[in-house]
């Protein structure tokens, strides 16, 4: 743990201090990883797709993990899911992503074309749809199959990647430690990313209700508020405060969505949902093996491959939150729950978010200029601003889902953090509360030092990158349990 965090805090001093060359060097890092593993991993997440697709629907969809009763109901539990996975990132790019697809396109589209415009919500289904949510699927069942039935003592991914191993002891211990250094690295990366994320957008509702300055202070305030937020949760325990306040949010998403619904262009919302869900459907699998070979214009690697990456980085964290949380259904239900809960959950924001920020953009709103210009959280306050209550009412609930948005999803990562330094049963309060702390502090430091979060998100991608492989083991692992017991459960009956 120790090792972990002074790794993190040696990196963020590192980049504080040589700021450029740091992103230079990252980049090009980054630029050379992805191009060679970019291919390998589009064809191991399809894979991956079609192995989720088998739990839910297969012969091992019956297996339950645990003889317990579910301990929530099916809303609270795809709720906790759905907010978790998403975090804030999901609700800035629900306005904003499109615009990016339509300037440069996949599939060979012509940029800027009424045809790239009428396809950018159906890549934004793809990439934050099934094909990805898959290996949240798959390593969720794994965990909780390892620790409910066959009884493995810790959540750790890699105490359940060695117990699927052969070897000694201690090459497995060296593995391990590996393996729980690339989680801890990942996680702190990326959710703080997640959570510096949030502040621009918590900022932009503040200036524009309130008229209050971007500042240091403004900022550090919002992570403030976060993260009393997320730690309450945590003291609360999951019934009392995870589903508490991903319950609250996922109704007040609900409430919002069904607002900008009926309140804008709701024709042309639902239109474009209808066509772009059906242009994810027909071009699936294309779009989730294309490498753009002769063209080369680099869409793949800046966006399927990059999605597929940031995946990797966060599937620790789900797969050992999904676990926790799925104490008692079958495989079926967790495999169902997390393909087509998530995504649907997801799909409603984007296509709706996005079908209206589209549908402001052919009325003559500027909002590829602005989102182009760096700053995109005025650009969403500004379009949002043209519904009935969009300057008042609006905005104020634009806040509250941020909070509600990131906190279950720091509450998760936290949960992940100490479940990997703890080998077995519960962690301490105080091993979460830690976390917590930390998963604050270098948000804030980054912050007050005026330093892009781009380098620790490319950094925590690429360490995460190499889970490609964790991945392919956990899967070999699980299909050779499930096996095993179906032959098992046959020779009883016999």
């Amino acid at each position: 743990m120790f090792t972990s965090v002074l790794a993190v805090g040696g990196f963020v001093a590192f980049m504080i201090l040589y700021p450029e060359e740091t992103a230079r060097h990252l980049q090009i890092v980054f630029d050379n990883l992805v191009s060679l593993v970019g291919p390998i991993l589009e064809v191991v997440f399809f894979i991956t797709f079609i192995l989720a697709l088998y739990l839910a629907f297969g012969k091992y969809g019956n297996i339950r993990l645990g003889n317990e009763k579910p301990e929530y109901s099916m809303f609270s539990y795809i709720a906790m899911m759905l907010l978790a996975s998403l975090a804030s990132a999901a609700l800035y790019w629900s306005f904003t992503e499109w615009a990016y697809y339509y300037q440069s396109p996949g599939l060979g589209m012509v940029p800027f074309s009424t045809e790239a415009l009428e396809t950018s919500i159906g890549y934004q289904f793809f990439h934050w749809g099934m094909t990805n949510q898959a290996v949240y699927t798959v390593m969720g069942i794994t965990i909780a199959y390892a620790v409910y039935v066959k009884k493995i003592p810790s959540f750790q991914i890699s105490a359940v990647c060695t117990s699927m191993m052969k070897g000694s002891d201690r090459k497995k211990k060296i593995l391990g430690k590996i393996i729980d250094f690339c989680v801890i690295f990942g996680i702190l990366g990326g959710l703080s990313s997640s959570l510096g994320l949030a502040v621009p957008l918590a900022t932009g509702g503040l200036r524009k209700l309130f008229e209050i300055n971007d500042t240091h202070a403004v900022q550090l305030g919002v992570i403030g508020v976060i993260t009393l937020v997320y730690v309450i949760m945590v003291l609360l325990g999951t019934n009392k405060g995870m589903k508490v306040v991903s319950n609250g949010a996922a109704l007040l998403s609900m409430v919002f969505l069904v607002f900008v619904l009926f309140a804008g262009p709701t024709s042309f919302i639902i239109k474009n949902i209808v066509n772009s869900l059906g242009f994810m459907a027909q071009n699936l699998i294309e779009m989730s093996l294309y490498t753009d070979p002769i063209r080369d214009t680099g869409f793949v690697e800046k966006w399927t491959i990059y999605f597929e990456a940031f995946y990797l980085n966060y599937v620790a964290m789900m797969g050992i939150f999904i676990a926790k949380i799925s104490k008692g259904r079958t495989i079926r239900q967790v495999a169902v729950a997390t393909l087509f809960g998530i995504s649907v959950g997801g799909w409603l924001l984007f296509g709706i978010n996005g079908s209206f920020s589209v549908k402001a953009f052919l009325d003559g709103a500027d909002v590829v200029g602005v989102i182009n210009s760096g700053v995109g959280d005025y650009a969403i306050y500004d379009i949002v601003e043209t519904l009935p209550l969009g300057g008042t009412i609006l905005p104020g609930i634009i806040l509250f889902l941020v909070i509600g948005f990131v906190a279950p999803s720091m509450d998760s990562a936290s949960l992940a953090l100490a479940q990997t330094v703890t080998r077995k049963g519960e962690p301490k309060m105080i091993v979460r509360l830690f976390w917590c702390i930390m998963l604050a502090v270098i948000p804030m430091c980054v912050i007050l030092t005026d330093t892009s979060f781009d380098a620790i998100k490319q950094l925590s991608i690429i360490i995460s990158i190499p889970f490609i492989f964790v991945l392919i083991i956990v899967e070999i692992g699980l299909f050779k349990w499930l096996k095993k017991e179906n032959t098992n459960l046959k020779c009883g009956k016999e």
